[in-house]
């Protein structure tokens, strides 16, 4: 099979991998819709599914459905338990959000500049309360500058690190992952996963900056902390679907969904493309972009999915992220990519502190 033939076959997978099924569909229709479209989904899940059995991933969006269906005023046998699974939420959240507001707080104090990732700065800037979607892990992202300042903070606040301890100026290739015992007596730890590495792209320092100039600043608690730019959430929540080896939840179209709300303007969506073309992460925008507009017909400019067809996708993009998990020769050669990488970025780096 020539790279052509390789090329267009990942394409093809990566296109038709994630179809949702019809009861998916339904439940996010009725969590997300307005008026006679979410009622009606809501009857077709409904007459589908034994609300006291459902798979996790569905489970869920119960958060996010209970709201809509009172919104509507849907009268239903299930609507305290949908009501219970919302306060749940609620209240698990609230814990959470406390655990990082200290966290956070530490971190300024010591004069880290955080920026808040993830499932809680979704919460915090796209859903409407903490009980519309549960938070399962906390992730900050810092400058790589002040990496090792961060991990003594979060040491000496009680939180516990795994794996090895980075260098000065090491790049974080993964988030180091760190827990606490919760609280809550029974309850489970609390993971926390530090950043200091996001996007790739040249320069590096001019893509690591913007992540800060482009922030926005929301709520946590009392607490004003800058998360990332609707933009950027969404192309982060790309790039942790294009490396996730298992099936993607179907939660995460609606955390795309929420933050195609906030994007109103045009330059959100001409910063969208190019930076989606820069960081190479094609693929999984338009899976997102083509599924929310055929399943909630967001309003999606008409410009933007065909600007994203005529990209070229790199043979790079399409290895780096395992989209053939079957094919062992391509995942071999996806991997020695990525290592040759670091270790021409190490050197580079090394031969520049020499000079």
């Amino acid at each position: 099979m020539n790279t052509t033939s390789v090329i267009l076959t990942l394409a093809l997978n990566y296109r038709h991998e994630y179809v949702l099924s019809h009861i998916q569909r339904s439940l996010l229709q009725a969590a997300l819709l307005r008026e006679q479209s979410a009622l009606e989904a809501w009857q077709q899940w409904r007459n589908q599914v034994d609300i006291e059995t459902l798979d996790p991933e569905s489970h869920h969006l119960l958060s996010l459905l209970y709201p809509n269906l009172v919104r509507h005023h849907v009268e239903d046998p299930h609507m305290g338990r949908l009501k219970g699974v919302y306060r749940r939420t609620w209240y698990a959240n609230q814990l959470l959000v406390q655990s990082f507001k200290l966290v956070l707080q530490a971190l300024q104090e010591v004069q880290v500049n955080p920026l808040a990732l993830g499932e809680m700065a979704l919460v915090s800037t796209c859903y409407a309360d903490y009980g519309h979607r549960p938070v399962y892990q906390l992730d900050v992202l810092v400058p790589r500058s002040q990496t090792l300042e961060a991990i003594d903070t979060l040491l000496q606040i009680g939180w516990t690190a795994h794996g090895y301890r980075p260098q000065s100026g090491d790049r974080l290739w993964k988030p180091m992952p760190f827990w606490k015992d919760t609280p809550v007596q029974n309850a489970p730890n609390i993971h926390l996963n530090l950043h200091n590495n996001l996007f790739q792209a040249a320069p590096q320092s001019f893509t690591d900056e913007q992540l800060w100039a482009n922030a926005v600043v929301t709520q946590i608690s009392d607490l004003s902390v800058p998360v990332l730019s609707p933009v950027d959430q969404l192309l982060h929540l790309c790039l942790k679907s294009n490396k996730e080896q298992q099936q993607r939840p179907i939660y995460w179209l609606a955390d795309a969904a929420m933050l195609i709300n906030l994007m109103s303007q045009e330059a959100d969506w001409v910063r969208l493309v190019t930076q989606a073309q820069r960081y190479q992460i094609i693929l999984p925008l338009r899976y997102f972009l083509m599924h929310l507009q055929a399943v909630l017909h967001l309003p999606i400019p008409d410009w933007v999915l065909p600007s994203l067809d005529k990209m070229a996708i790199s043979y790079h993009e399409l290895l780096e992220y395992n989209l053939m998990p079957d094919n062992k020769l391509l995942l071999l050669k996806a991997r020695m990519v990525r290592l040759r990488q670091r270790w021409k970025g190490l050197f580079t780096s090394q031969r520049a502190s020499t000079l």
